[in-house]
């Protein structure tokens, strides 16, 4: 059953918003959703800008056909929070079915009223 500690709820809304616009591969979701210079890590150490996150989903060479959420720990300290989430995640990576337990870690930041992910880090759990 997934969790929350320390948890605003902005933020924790945000998080939710990512999840599903990842689930669905709605780019302009994840567009708004990702800061302009976000660039985040995967699992087996490649490097990946916003650009390449996006060009990926529109494409259809990363589509994403579930991820469960396990265990979310949410943390706000003023214009920047960090999310921890624990996932089940089942997908097509160019074609090539991928099931894998993932922790993510994101660093957010405040843009104006809204939180926009600056980094990111994808482990295999």
């Amino acid at each position: 059953m997934p969790t929350r500690q320390g948890a605003g709820r902005h933020l924790l809304s945000a998080e939710r918003a990512l999840q599903t616009a990842q689930r669905s591969a709605d780019v302009d979701a994840l567009d708004a959703l990702l800061h302009p210079r976000s660039v985040a890590a995967g699992p087996d150490g490649s490097v990946f800008t916003k650009d390449d996150d996006l060009r990926s989903h529109r494409s259809g060479a990363l589509r994403i056909t579930s991820l469960v959420e396990e265990h979310l720990e949410v943390e706000e300290a003023a214009s920047t929070g960090v999310t921890r989430l624990l996932a089940a995640v089942e997908a097509l990576q160019d074609g090539s079915p991928v099931s894998v337990r993932l922790r993510y870690t994101r660093l957010w930041v405040r843009d104006g009223d809204r939180w926009r992910v600056l980094a990111a880090t994808l482990a295999p759990a």
